[in-house]
């Protein structure tokens, strides 16, 4: 059994990629895009689009809800946009 700081890191829940993103702030990694759903493709040219978060120490790199929440609206096409075709 576990006792002292790890555990009490083990403990702690990692917040939701759906509650990052209604909350508004954060950092999502792959997997958080992964737990929404997107593919292995449109993970990578997220990554590739916005600017990637490094911290010394951690594996994992991180792009900002905000940035990310941006991409998303600059990508949509559709009936509420003037344009009915996405660009080439």
């Amino acid at each position: 059994m576990l006792s002292g700081p790890r555990s009490a890191l083990m403990a702690e829940r990692r917040p939701s990629a759906r509650e990052l993103l209604e909350q508004g702030s954060g950092c999502l990694t792959r997997s958080h895009l992964r737990e929404l759903g997107l593919p292995r493709a449109a993970i990578d040219a997220v990554f590739k689009r916005l600017d990637v978060y490094f911290i010394e120490g951690y594996s994992r790199p991180m792009v900002q809800v905000e940035d990310y929440l941006r991409l998303m609206a600059e990508s949509r096409y559709g009936r509420d946009r003037r344009d009915r075709v996405r660009p080439t």
